[in-house]
Order: C-alpha cells, then sequence, then structure tokens
C-alpha cells in the first residue's frame, strides 16, 4: 500500500520540476525525495518519471494521476482551512432571539459586526417575545437568546445583564419635554401610551403609579415598545420604555428623559442547559454583554 508521504513526494516533484525542488517543498535531502518515488513506483508498478539529464519528467501515467492527487490534496486542504476557521471561530452558525427592543437596532448591530470578522459565519436574528424565545432555547431552535424575566426552569441556564433604568419617552412639543427628568407625579392625568401585554415590568410600572397616586389617562396599550415610541412620536401621548427603543426613535419629534424614582429593566441571556454552550456562542454572548454593558453606561453619564 502506498503511504502518503509518498503521494505527498509525487506530488512536489510535479509541482517544483525536480527532485531538488520537492527536497525544499517537503523539508527534506533530495536521496530522500529519491528514494519516495522510486517506493512509489515500485508499490504502483507504473513508471512516473523519466530521468532525462538528472531531471524527473512526469509520464503520462503519471499526469493523468497527479490530476486524482490533486483532487485529493484539495479536499485535504479544504478539511484544513475549514479546522482554522473552527478554530478561529470564523464559521459556523448561529441562531439568535432578541427581544424586539433590541431587534430593531442594537442586536442586528452588534451581529453586523460579530459577522464582519467572521465571512463564513452564518447568524440568524429573531426577535420573538420572551415566552417564545423560551420556547425556542429550550427546543433547541435557537443557541441563545436575550429575554425579559430571568426565567426559573431547568430547560435553560441564565446569564443576568447589567440593570438598566426606564426612561421616558414623549413628543419634543409636550411641556414636560422641558424638564431634564420625569417623576412619576408629573404623568398624572398625562395622556398615557403602556405596554399591553403583561410582564414584570409593567407590574412595576403600575405599583410605582398606585404609590405616588398617579393616575395617567390610558391613551394606547401597544405590545410592542417600538410601535409605543413611534405613537408618542406621533403626539399621541407619554410611554414608558427602554433606553434601546427610545434612543432608537429619539429625534426631531421625540425626545427621552429619565425617569423618577429609578425603575429597572433586568434582562437576561438563556441558553440550553441540555448541552454545553459552543465556543462560537460563548464568543457572542461575551462581546453581546460587553457591548450591552457599555451601552448602559453611556446612559448612565449621558
Amino acid at each position: 500500500m502506498i503511504t502518503h508521504r509518498q503521494v505527498e513526494a509525487f506530488r512536489a516533484v510535479i509541482l517544483a520540476g525536480s527532485a531538488t525542488g520537492a527536497a525544499q517543498l517537503m523539508s527534506l535531502t533530495q536521496p530522500a525525495v529519491t528514494r519516495l518515488i522510486q517506493d512509489i513506483e515500485y508499490r504502483l508498478q507504473l513508471t512516473l518519471f523519466e530521468r532525462r539529464g538528472g531531471k524527473l519528467v512526469p509520464t503520462s501515467d503519471a499526469i493523468t494521476l497527479y490530476r486524482e492527487v490533486e483532487r485529493s490534496f484539495q479536499g485535504l486542504e479544504r478539511i484544513e482551512r475549514q479546522a482554522a476557521d473552527l478554530r478561529e471561530r470564523r464559521v459556523g452558525r448561529l441562531r439568535i432571539a432578541g427581544l424586539p427592543a433590541l431587534a430593531v437596532d442594537f442586536l442586528p448591530a452588534f451581529a453586523a459586526r460579530f459577522l464582519a470578522a467572521r465571512p463564513t459565519l452564518e447568524i440568524t436574528v429573531l426577535g420573538p417575545t420572551s415566552p417564545l424565545a423560551l420556547d425556542w432555547v429550550s427546543s433547541g431552535q435557537c443557541d441563545l437568546a436575550v429575554v425579559h424575566e430571568q426565567f426559573q426552569s431547568t430547560a435553560v441556564r441564565t446569564t443576568p445583564l447589567p440593570p438598566f433604568e426606564a426612561v421616558v419617552a414623549l413628543p419634543r412639543s409636550h411641556p414636560l419635554a422641558s424638564k431634564h427628568e420625569i417623576h412619576a407625579t408629573d404623568l398624572h392625568e398625562q395622556d398615557f401610551i403602556t405596554l399591553a401585554a403583561p410582564s414584570l415590568i409593567e407590574h412595576t410600572i403600575s405599583s410605582v403609579f398606585a404609590a405616588h397616586r398617579v393616575r395617567p389617562r390610558l391613551r394606547v396599550e401597544s405590545p410592542l415598545t417600538m410601535m409605543a415610541c413611534r405613537m408618542a412620536a406621533e403626539g399621541i401621548g407619554i410611554t414608558l420604555v427602554d433606553p434601546f427603543t427610545a434612543d432608537h426613535y429619539a429625534g426631531e419629534r421625540l425626545v427621552v428623559r429619565p425617569f423618577r424614582p429609578a425603575i429597572l429593566f433586568e434582562w437576561a441571556i438563556i441558553t440550553p442547559s441540555f448541552t454545553p454552550v459552543a465556543p462560537l456562542a460563548e464568543e457572542f454572548m461575551a462581546g453581546f454583554i460587553a457591548e450591552f454593558a457599555a451601552r448602559i453606561a453611556v446612559n448612565r453619564t449621558g
């Protein structure tokens, strides 16, 4: 049976045009390459090279054999490149579920930067609600997800994100827009846009309003913070949302202000508990958490 080293020597002689050149390619001596060529010719019972003036000239059989050898070596090189990509986390596929509040801007922007350094990586980015994201991660349909609540589920691992404060988004033309921060009592009998889906954050907002005897005029219930901010920009009312959504829509018609007393959002990343976190997913999580924390720090100082 021929050996890989013999085939490698055969290929090197074809490419270099001589045993001396092949020896340089393989970091061997010229006699060692000559012996390998003699061995492969003996094993195959073929004359692969003619000796002409100290040179090895490939025969027609050698040219035919070389085509097959080259296909094999190209396959091996592809395997080596694939392995290098895997080692350096440049290839693979990630399925990410992010809250709609993140999916509108922060998550796709981060994913784009992550992909830029990994041209062969594929990412699926989804924007479901927290319960649906939990279902997708726990069933293995997603590698990780960002959710509102830190679910108590044995099906997922939970990695808390840095907590951050809710903000007020209101029309720039609103009288309260002149204030540097908005207190709960400022919202008494003001037109208000609330989030329809029941959640811990909505329960907290209602509790703060009750504690300060504040009764805003409910104008709109919306399931998504993006819709709430867009309607606030249209002058429908005031809303309390996360700073990611608010900052995305802030501009000529919408302003963002701190809210007091502070109401904290506590988001988390969840991953399946039934399998180890893949190295690529770990890298994504580490980078995401770092940028998330940096964004929160900017909001606090801003």
